[in-house]
């Protein structure tokens, strides 16, 4: 009877390993957790949450995630090690663990997402294999430059947010050839709202859908080619805005209060599909850098103490036109023709105070559009940036 006894109770045991592996898990201590040990896959949904005594969690034999893994508000949680992992089609989201310094998922190739929001202690962050991924958010973490980046192999993504890491001074993801949906890169290497921002180079990537950029010191997009959606550049401590292969924009085009920026230039774009922004930049005083720009499809606004604007190959405007200057060398005749290809209302004037660019963004209903979108709840920014198209249309 005893061999007999002995196979049930394997038997039982794997029932038992596969029904966990494959339920809902809310765990309410370290022992909860210990049980998820035996399972090499998971499918179901596990909920970490509000363990004080919780220090480590680690799960080395999970090896294939198609389920969910939740671990939020763990105040003495330390360290995530999943090194076992190397393809999930679920999502992992760790949110508010404060006191988290080490998130290892070195072995990992592709995953369908993965969040990190308040996440202040974080320097660790093992991603080493990563090449495609559906989702990834870093948010409000203690990121910094002291080693190789964690989305260095990355290749493809769909969507990509990462802000509010204030000592990340430089991201640099050299892989990256597409980004299908949404690029939001904002507020890093802000220490304590003192510092100048980051650099953020993306030397492969060709094609991106909706492109929000804020707090940058340099920017390098020496391959994009096409924005099927809206791209803003504002905010910034740029000197230059350059995307020299960029040929369309689908929507908007937005430069807006970057207090260093001289020159923009787009010499290969040849239409935008919705407006183009340009407001509220102080050392802009020329714009001439949209030698092939053809096509506006809606409005051209802009706002500065401009000199000298030129749009020589501009045929049509499909919305209306408002170019305000402070200069009193701003000649509107050069403007002429761009005048006469608008289909809606069109106003053009030198000499305007109120165009006159500064530092500040209380009067400028074009920047504060920009900047509530900055300043919206977290969570908040990836639906903010669908609104951005539809806000400034109404500006000026």
């Amino acid at each position: 009877m005893a061999p007999i006894a002995s196979s049930l109770l394997l038997l039982l045991s794997a029932a038992i390993a596969v029904n966990v592996c494959g339920n809902q898990v809310v765990a309410s201590s370290e022992a909860d957790i210990a049980a998820l040990t035996a399972c090499s896959s998971f499918s179901g949904s596990l909920t970490i949450s509000g363990i004080s005594s919780l220090t480590a969690v680690s799960l080395p034999g999970l090896q294939s995630l198609t389920g969910t893994i939740k671990i939020a508000s763990n105040p003495h949680l330390t360290t995530l090690a999943l090194d076992g992992l190397q393809s999930s089609t679920g999502s992992i989201t760790l949110y508010n663990n404060t006191l988290l310094s080490i998130v290892s998922i070195p072995n990992l190739q592709t995953i369908n997402a993965l969040e990190i929001v308040t996440a202040p202690s974080l320097r660790q962050l093992s991603l080493a294999n990563v090449q495609s991924i559906n989702s990834f958010k870093v948010e409000d973490t203690g990121l910094d430059n002291s080693g190789i980046l964690p989305w260095s192999s990355f290749q493809k993504v769909n969507d990509i947010g990462i802000s509010n890491n204030k000592f990340l001074k430089a991201i640099d993801i050299p892989g990256l050839n597409t980004i299908s949906g949404r690029l939001i890169v904002a507020a890093n290497g802000l220490l304590e709202g003192k510092g100048e921002g980051a650099s953020l180079r993306l030397s492969n990537l060709t094609s991106v859908s909706n492109c929000t950029l804020r707090h940058l010191t340099d920017l390098q997009l020496p391959s994009l080619s096409a924005v099927s959606s809206s791209l803003s550049v504002d905010e910034t401590n740029l000197k230059l805005i350059t995307a020299p292969q960029l040929k369309t924009v689908g929507q908007t085009l937005s430069i807006v209060s970057n207090n260093l920026l001289s020159n923009i230039s787009f010499s290969e774009l040849t239409s935008i599909g919705g407006a183009l922004l340009i407001a509220n930049n102080t050392e802009l005083t020329s714009v001439d850098g949209f030698a092939k720009l053809k096509e506006i499809s809606g409005v051209l606004n802009m706002r500065g103490d401009f000199s000298n604007v030129s749009f020589p190959q501009v045929s049509s405007v499909q919305g209306g036109m408002s170019v305000l200057s402070s200069s009193k060398d701003f000649d509107c005749s050069t403007l002429s023709k761009v005048k006469a290809s608008a289909r809606g209302k069109t106003i053009c004037q030198a000499q305007v105070k109120s165009a006159k660019p500064t530092n500040s963004n209380s009067d400028d209903s074009l920047s504060n559009s920009a900047v509530s979108l900055m300043n919206a709840k977290k969570g908040a920014v990836w639906a903010a940036i669908g609104l951005l198209s539809g806000l400034v249309s109404y500006a000026l």
